[in-house]
């Protein structure tokens, strides 16, 4: 198994770190992004922050605008985003989100001089990118001249050095580059690791560089030994439907933080409530100024009196973890027979999530902690934390774990039930998470994370027919690698295809 991860200096086009705000398409991210006059923290998953100061991204993105004007628009070049600028335009080649809808990777480099530019221009300029990548990885040491001096202001050239070093001390000599389609993936002598983002400037040096591990198993057998080596909690069920024994059981019983993974359990109550007649898809929920939580999703910043139909909010719920639309269904249902789904009494809301975190509230979450498993009096400290008041968003993206026991918990059992109760609603089909949707016949998945406590519950179907759900959970005080975590669980994907 390959472990091996570089994280270099910030992408130098922030595209898609809109989505937390408005994550319905990939389109409409990148839009928001580049049009917005101020890029915010909370936009950037936590692991992208840990590697990257958000100044340096900032700095950087007003360098975009500096260099090529004003964003006009955003077209599609070969299936690819290319956003036009008043004096040029970069192709878009790799924008993943997490399952909050926070910027993970990016990569662009520069595209033809016209919006309107063929086929050849993006070729060629794909085709410098990977001559680029290739002389990057093939030198020994590594050229330090190929770095802008805004890149080497970060890392230094030694740091540089030292990381290319162990990088090929892990993974043996370069061998060869080929795209992925969402990057370029890199063979060595003993694995392979993503480039998913990579920036140039107009003297055609590297402003930034991203790299993903790619974790091959043998076995599921080996999977779950490298899940139960990482430190902190760890839980991983790999469980066939309809077969009484699990293919993978790492502690599958455990409860564990599982961040927004709950909102499977809301999802199941409002389809067991349409199923008995008491609600429909198309009832109408209004947004007041009371119901606001923070992101992800984009209906905190909606005009109070906005009104959106239940499926509606099912969609942002799930495809975008919008939390306000999750708290409007929760409110819309009660609570009662989602904590049942749930198995947890007395638990908060998004909004109540935020205030309890929230270290002007700090009385509050003491009173939290004292009621322990005390159901009315946890529901009245929950009542007050309604309405409390709500942190900056930034309190999210400074690397630290915030009260972890104010959260969600379940078991991966609990969470594999609760996905096949709603796998076959679209709602759960609109965002694949880590599987790549045409290895599968139909995927369905919901994720859930924050500074140290990362889920993902992935239901699908192979093409052989059989219905597979693969659940993971990984809990720690301190700040986790999400991205060896999610390249880990891409690893299994992988075995069950």
């Amino acid at each position: 198994m390959n472990k091996a991860m570089l994280s270099l200096t910030t992408i130098a086009l922030i595209a898609s770190a809109s989505a937390q705000a408005q994550g319905i398409t990939q389109t409409e991210a990148i839009t928001r992004l580049l049009s917005t006059p101020e890029i915010r923290a909370e936009w950037f998953a936590p692991d992208f922050l840990t590697q990257v100061p958000f100044e340096t991204i900032a700095a950087q993105f007003k360098g975009i605008t500096g260099m090529y004007g004003k964003f006009v628009r955003l077209d599609t070049l070969q299936d690819r985003p290319l956003a036009v600028y008043e004096r040029g335009t970069l192709v878009i080649t790799a924008a993943a989100l997490d399952d909050q809808g926070r910027l993970t990777t990016f990569g662009a480099v520069p595209g033809p001089a016209s919006a309107a530019a063929d086929q050849t221009a993006t070729q060629a300029a794909q085709e410098k990118a990977a001559a680029l990548i290739e002389e990057v990885f093939k030198s020994d040491p590594v050229d330090t001249a190929l770095f802008s001096p805004e890149f080497l202001a970060q890392v230094s050239a030694e740091g540089l050095t030292a990381q290319f070093a162990s990088l090929r001390a892990q993974n043996g000599a370069f061998q060869s580059i080929e795209p992925p389609g969402n990057g370029w993936r890199l063979t060595f002598e003993k694995g392979q690791v993503d480039v998913t983002a990579i920036t140039v400037d107009a003297q055609g040096l590297i402003t930034g560089l991203q790299l993903q591990p790619v974790v091959t198993y043998k076995t599921l057998e080996e999977a779950r030994v490298a899940f139960a080596a990482l430190p902190g909690s760890v839980t991983l069920l790999v469980q066939e439907a309809g077969k009484p024994q699990p293919l993978v059981d790492l502690n599958s019983r455990t409860l564990l933080a599982i961040g927004s993974a709950f909102k499977l359990a809301i999802l199941g109550e409002l389809q067991a409530q349409i199923t008995r007649g008491e609600k429909k898809w198309t009832d109408e929920v209004t947004l007041t100024d009371a119901d606001r939580s923070l992101p992800s999703g984009t209906l905190q910043d909606a005009p109070a009196g906005s009104k959106y139909t239940l499926r509606d909010l099912a969609a942002r719920m799930i495809s975008q973890s919008d939390n306000t639309a999750t708290d409007l269904l929760l409110k819309a249902l009660g609570r009662e027979g989602v904590e049942t789904r749930l198995g947890q009494t007395a638990m908060p809301s998004t909004r109540e999530f935020f205030a309890l975190k929230n270290p002007a509230n700090l009385e509050l979450l003491r009173a939290y902690r004292s009621a322990g498993l005390d159901r009315a009096t946890r529901r009245e400290v929950l009542k007050k934390a309604d309405t409390a008041p709500l942190p900056n968003a930034g309190l999210f993206a400074q690397g630290k774990t915030t009260a972890q026991d104010v959260e969600w918990f379940a078991s991966n059992q609990r969470l594999c039930h609760l996905m096949a109760d709603v796998a076959a609603l679209p709602e759960t089909q609109l965002n694949p998470g880590v599987a790549t949707p045409g290895d599968f016949g139909s995927v369905s998945f919901k994720g859930g994370s924050e500074i140290g406590v990362i889920n993902l519950t992935t239901q699908v179907t192979t093409k052989a027919g059989k219905t597979l759900c693969i659940s993971a959970t990984w809990n720690r005080p301190e700040p986790l690698n999400e991205q060896q975590f999610v390249a880990m669980y891409a690893g299994v994907l992988k075995l069950l295809r």
